[in-house]
């Protein structure tokens, strides 16, 4: 007699529908073998949580193409109450996920192994269905893993229950592992399965997972890349002794010397240094551990003297008739190798300073020229340019002296020169020549008592002697 499979499938679903659970001969026993087998099989060293049981277990998937698992949530337990497949002729089932298994690992734990265990048996109707383990995946994140774990499928005959094993103490199902990803929610099991004519009854999954704590013992113990000797991350090597990803951040206490980054393998590799240089020779280069490049526009210390000095500006409703006069003379003890060498790379900038707090109000720039520099024999240099193309600066005068003779004159003109109000100029007035190649400077202090002329919007002149 031919067998109506529709209506043959549709009995067997009420059947199970009615019951809510189809009972079967108690297979605690097998659960509990499995229980003392996995503490047999565990590592030397490694402690184990489990098994731990979901809180929540849910169809996942589309139907069609594949049949939803009849009372999923049966599957929580270990308890002869079942989540059942259909006996469908989509054959296939959806996934029978399992969810929240309550773990609570230490959070400085090396995980080892995840083993799963589900108590299950099938049934084939009529003794000529099929039924088999197509799927046995891990869930991280709530996400189901790309590992399978099913094998060949073969499930336990009925009516007994029996128990299979997927994972163990040292798989860790093609992942990386943290105790947070453990104890997550959205840690689980993922089971599918094939039936034709036949039934695949689930009882209860659960799993164990395997861990150290070894941790920051200063030994690499098995499964972990690295051990120096604590628990932080941000060293290269993680809170649970694995190598941190490559890029990551191993910043030391400055950020002066750029930002370090791992490897991938254990190493802090060096960041490139920063560069605080802005290109203003009036302005202090520095770097803070925290605040990262300086640049305080304030005079140098230290810088060389003279017996007399003189500082003359004019400000014109004409810029081209604007005017620098600056005089360092009878100066200190210079030696040419002082002055860097201008007519290749070095350059200089005059500075002019204001009040007590040194506020930067001007600065003129000169920069290394073969062309525009000469050597004064083996005294100094001498700087000529009619068109006072770098910052308005027509000369410059660098002079040594092994005795109190030595001389500095810089003098500008014209549109070039940085147009400020000269009304700012409050005491004290601090002008510096200063350069980008070796720690000489010459210094003019101006105050009130130096003041010639009254300064005004249209001319500053101050004599210091």
């Amino acid at each position: 007699m031919e067998l109506n499979c529709h209506r043959f499938v549709s009995t067997v679903r009420n059947e199970v529908s009615s019951r809510q659970v189809r009972r079967r001969v108690i297979g605690s026993a097998a659960l509990a073998a499995l229980v003392v087998a996995i503490g047999a099989a565990r590592p030397a060293g490694a402690l184990s949580q489990g098994p731990n049981f979901p809180s929540t277990v849910i169809n996942e998937g589309t139907f069609p193409p594949n049949d939803p698992w009849q009372n999923p949530q049966n599957a929580a337990a270990s308890d002869n109450m079942y989540a059942a497949s259909a006996p469908a002729d989509l054959a296939n089932t959806q996934y029978l996920k399992g969810t929240d298994f309550g773990f609570a690992i230490p959070n400085n734990a090396v995980i080892l192994g995840i083993e799963v265990a589900v108590e299950c048996q099938k049934d084939l109707l009529l003794g000529s269905g099929s039924a088999q383990a197509i799927a046995a995946r891990i869930v991280k994140g709530g996400t189901v893993g790309a590992t399978d774990r099913s094998g060949s499928g073969v499930l336990p005959d009925g009516p007994t229950d029996g128990v299979v094993t997927y994972g163990g103490s040292s798989d860790l199902w093609g992942e990386t592992w943290t105790a947070t990803d453990i104890n997550s929610a959205g840690f689980g099991f993922a089971f599918r399965a094939s039936a034709i004519a036949a039934i695949v009854f689930v009882d209860a999954m659960s799993i164990t997972v395997f861990y150290s704590t070894d941790c920051g013992n200063n030994q690499i113990d098995p499964n972990e890349d690295c051990d120096d000797g604590n628990t932080s991350n941000g060293d290269c090597c993680s809170s649970t002794c694995h190598f941190e990803a490559v890029g990551s951040s191993c910043a030391d206490s400055t950020v002066c010397n750029g930002a370090e980054t791992c490897d991938g393998a254990g190493t802090c590799l060096p960041g490139t240094p920063l560069d605080c240089d802005d290109g203003n020779l009036c302005t202090q280069d520095s770097c803070d551990p925290v605040g990262g490049c300086m640049h305080p526009a304030s005079p140098l210390a230290g810088c060389r003297t003279a017996v007399k000095s003189i500082l003359l500006l004019k400000d014109k409703a004409d810029d081209a008739k604007d005017k620098l006069v600056w005089k360092w003379v009878k100066g200190e003890p210079t030696a040419q190798s002082d002055f860097g060498v201008p007519t290749g790379t070095t350059q200089y900038a005059l500075c002019i300073y204001t009040g007590t707090a040194s506020a930067l109000v001007a600065n003129y720039n000169v920069p290394g020229d073969a062309m525009k520099w000469a050597g004064l024999g083996t005294q100094g240099y001498k700087y000529t340019d009619a068109t006072g193309s770098a910052a308005g600066i027509t000369k410059v005068l660098l002079k040594g002296s092994t005795q109190d003779k030595s001389k500095c004159l810089v003098k500008g003109k014209g549109t070039g020169l940085d147009d400020f109000d000269l009304t700012t100029l409050v005491d004290p007035v601090t002008v510096q020549l200063v350069n980008d190649s070796t720690p000489a400077c010459f210094e003019s202090t101006f105050t009130q008592a130096d003041f010639i002329k009254s300064n005004d919007a249209a001319q500053f002149k101050a004599k210091a002697q």
